[in-house]
């Protein structure tokens, strides 16, 4: 679904003070200083201010052209326009339903797909990395040992994926497990201040400060692999 373009899935709380390397990766993939980048805050409660953030942060990374857009409050052509454009979206955390509840009626959902086809770099943090799958996991309870793992419609960029995030420190090994199994889907599971990188060479690369841990479901047992800073696993 990526088609000739990329995907940098964040495991959330990313560095946006020090060396900030994974976003710095983005831009980078982006385009650098051409880069024309798109923020979409719409998964937080306080979207204007996360927005205002992110812009402050990738002009200080060289990025000239840096702007966002509010599916939370309204969609004009030119706002999909803007996404179709764009060389880099980036997707802001909070609640993965609620951004899809806003990119879905709007287009905003459809515009990405089609940007991402087209070449341009989607990253995503916390909530905006686990709106990657296509059955993408929107919360989860535990009972008598047992995750039972509620699903919701995502961006369905990477449909044979299911990412989780906040992964070691949330403990959420179990839940992806179950998620991994119920729908026969490779797992992904990304921690803070780390990400994973997909592009059409086929292999899951991670960067950052902790690890990537992958899931494949097998008929009777599960295959685990942990993946850390500039390490790479093919996706088949």
């Amino acid at each position: 679904m990526i088609g000739k373009g990329c995907v940098i899935a964040i495991g959330g709380n990313e560095d946006k003070r020090g060396q900030k390397s994974i976003l710095r990766e983005f831009v980078r993939r982006a385009g650098a200083a051409n880069a024309r980048i798109v923020i979409i805050p719409s998964a937080s409660v306080a979207p204007e201010q996360r927005a205002v953030r992110y812009s402050r942060i990738f002009a200080r990374l060289g990025v000239a052209s840096v702007c966002s857009i509010h599916p939370e409050r309204k969609v004009t052509p030119d706002d999909l326009v803007l996404v179709t454009n764009a060389t880099g979206i980036f997707v802001t955390g909070g609640d993965q339903e609620r951004l899809m509840t806003f990119l879905r009626p709007t287009g905003v959902a459809n515009a990405i797909v089609e940007a991402v086809r087209n070449g341009a770099v989607y990253a995503g943090t916390s909530a905006g990395a686990s709106a990657l799958s296509g059955r993408m996991i929107t919360g989860s309870t535990r009972s008598r040992g047992t995750d039972i793992v509620e699903f919701g419609d995502g961006l369905g960029l990477l449909p044979t994926i299911i990412v989780d995030q906040h992964f070691s420190e949330r403990r959420r090994l179990t839940r992806l497990i179950s998620a991994s199994r119920e729908h026969h889907m490779i797992g992904v599971g990304i921690d803070e201040n780390t990400a994973m990188v997909l592009d059409g060479s086929g292999r899951i690369g991670a960067i950052g400060a902790g690890e990537i841990t992958v899931v494949r479901p097998e008929r009777e047992s599960i295959r685990l692999h942990m993946l850390g800073d500039s390490e790479e696993i093919d996706l088949d």
